[in-house]
């Protein structure tokens, strides 16, 4: 299996930039407050990665508890707000506009410079080996950036795009650029899905998607944030760029393989190639003394320059201890 390091200069700050992380926090608040206010129309649910009901209580953010499967120690929000409720909230709420207006715009060359461009190569390269077909077709579900769109045409590998439930509000955006919306069709050679499995209600049934809009052999290419990494294994419940609703999955490395199976595809790569985790870690508890390292942490963090940390990270990356997580699946034939 296909492991990656990569290196863009990318920090935290390009791409969440403090002040509008800030806002979009505290109306990501507000509306997990308004929308999912009923406790009792909560759903208690088994893990989202192997079903297991084996769990035990991990932390609490903003009224949530989130649980550690006890099987393939997974992290994820149980009781969770319906499948209902979290469409209503990603359809109308103040946090999902502002994301839109602010987060998608103003942060989009940010992310194409630094994520998107390398999707896009990376997306090329494992094409290019499965040696699939063409003329290919993509289609992307949840789609929040023109931008991605822009660099899949410059590889050149895919002869028609389509979008699936993008970001509301960004309709227009995506119409410009000439990528429709799709409808029931099937058969796509490539379907990707970046920075939506922590978000979903259900993670096998936007796997059950794929499948199910993906020709025989084709390839499923997802992003999203795992509980393995090491900012996530340091921080926990401290982690501020985790909160409900936007992070109600946070698999395991070794969950997420078990999610792939289950979902009826042959895993191609399971990679982390994270740039951020010791940053954050660092700046984090620098900016919260109460949160205690370990001497040896302490010392890489604190008493160690910039090569070291670079090192660290690269070793992060090279062991899938990022939280980054990026996976390339073929459905099974």
């Amino acid at each position: 299996m296909k492991h990656a390091v990569v290196s863009t200069g990318l920090h935290d700050a390009d791409i969440r930039p403090a002040p509008l992380l800030s806002e979009f926090k505290r109306l990501s608040a507000e509306g997990a407050r308004e929308y999912f206010a009923d406790v009792l129309a909560r759903v208690g649910v088994a893990c989202r990665a192997c079903d297991s009901r084996d769990a035990a209580p991990s932390y609490e953010k903003q009224g949530f508890q989130y649980l550690l499967c006890l099987n393939c120690r997974s992290v994820y929000v149980s009781p969770r707000p319906s499948k209902d409720a979290l469409d209503r909230y990603y359809e109308t709420s103040a946090a999902s506009r502002y994301r839109v207006e602010h987060f998608a715009r103003e942060t989009a060359e940010a992310r194409r410079r630094h994520l998107l461009r390398a999707h896009a190569q990376w997306m090329s390269r494992l094409f290019d080996e499965a040696r699939a077909s063409s003329p290919a077709t993509h289609l992307d579900i949840g789609s929040h950036s023109p931008t991605l769109f822009e660099e899949l045409k410059e590889v050149g590998m895919f002869a028609s795009h389509a979008t699936l439930r993008p970001l509301p509000g960004l309709e227009e955006d995506f119409a410009a650029a000439g990528i429709a919306e799709a409808g029931d069709e099937d058969g796509f050679s490539v379907v990707t899905a970046f920075e939506q499995l922590e978000h979903q209600y259900s993670p096998l049934a936007l796997f059950q998607e794929a499948f199910e809009r993906l020709v025989p052999g084709g390839l499923f290419f997802l992003t999203t944030r795992s509980c393995s990494g090491f900012d996530l294994q340091v921080l926990g419940s401290r982690a501020p760029y985790i909160f409900v609703p936007e992070h109600l999955n946070l698999l395991s490395i070794e969950g997420l393989e078990r999610l792939i199976e289950w979902g009826r595809f042959e895993l191609v790569e399971l990679s982390t190639p994270g740039q951020l985790d010791v940053e954050l870690v660092q700046r984090v508890t620098a900016e919260d003394p109460s949160i205690l390292l370990p001497p040896i942490l302490e010392t890489l963090l604190r008493k160690r320059g910039a090569e070291a940390h670079e090192d660290f990270q690269e070793f992060l990356q090279k062991h899938r201890l990022s939280s980054h997580v990026r996976v390339a699946a073929r459905k099974k034939e």
